[in-house]
Order: C-alpha cells, then sequence, then structure tokens
C-alpha cells in the first residue's frame, strides 16, 4: 500500500481496529464506487505435477506453487505496473507468498 495513503488510515486509527482491516475496507469502498471487479485469472493453474511418492514430493508441491506467485495483475497486456489499488495489493500479495515459498523450499533443500 502507498505510503501517503497508510499514513491517512493512521491519523484515523480507533484502538481496537487495525491498519488490514481499514486497507480492506477500504479496497471493497474502491470497488462499489467504481463497479470494479476482480480481473480475469491470468496465470495457469496447476495442471500436471509429478505425483512420485518419494522424498522430494514436497518440494515439487511447493515449486509448482512458487511458479504460480511470478503472475502479476496490471489494467492492460501492455501494463507492467497498475495504477488500481486493489492490483496492487494483489501484487503485493504475490510477492510476500513468493518470499514464503522461497524460504520453504530452501528449508526443504530443493
Amino acid at each position: 500500500m502507498d505510503k501517503e495513503v497508510r499514513n491517512i488510515l493512521k491519523r484515523y486509527l480507533k484502538k481496537g481496529v487495525s491498519i488490514d482491516d481499514l486497507e480492506n475496507k477500504l479496497i471493497e469502498a474502491h470497488c462499489i464506487i467504481y463497479k470494479s471487479e476482480l480481473p480475469t485469472l491470468t496465470q495457469e493453474p496447476i495442471r500436471l505435477l509429478d505425483g512420485t511418492p518419494d522424498a522430494c514430493y514436497p518440494i515439487r508441491i511447493l515449486q509448482a506453487y512458487r511458479q504460480n506467485c511470478d503472475c502479476r495483475w496490471a489494467e492492460s497486456t501492455d501494463d507492467n505496473k497498475p495504477t488500481n489499488l486493489l492490483l496492487k495489493v494483489m501484487n503485493e500479495c504475490c510477492k510476500k507468498r513468493a518470499k514464503l515459498l522461497d524460504k520453504a523450499i530452501a528449508r526443504l533443500g530443493g
């Protein structure tokens, strides 16, 4: 989330309400106001995974999900940096998932 928006949210933060909760409400409001919907899925689902029951099976599963984290949401096929707040948040979540999966794969020796 942009620093400016985060700072605005902090000003209106009430006891017991987290910034994440406020961010979610802001995204919901944005979608209602601009009648935006989630974009169509642009990443390929995991269709084939070597299911051989061996020691590397858990790593192969994590690696397949990790590849999906390389997907980035955009407003058009020409656009690499979306301006839509919802798409920015979705892309940030993909990056966070990728980091977590990279750590898990490294720990398993993949």
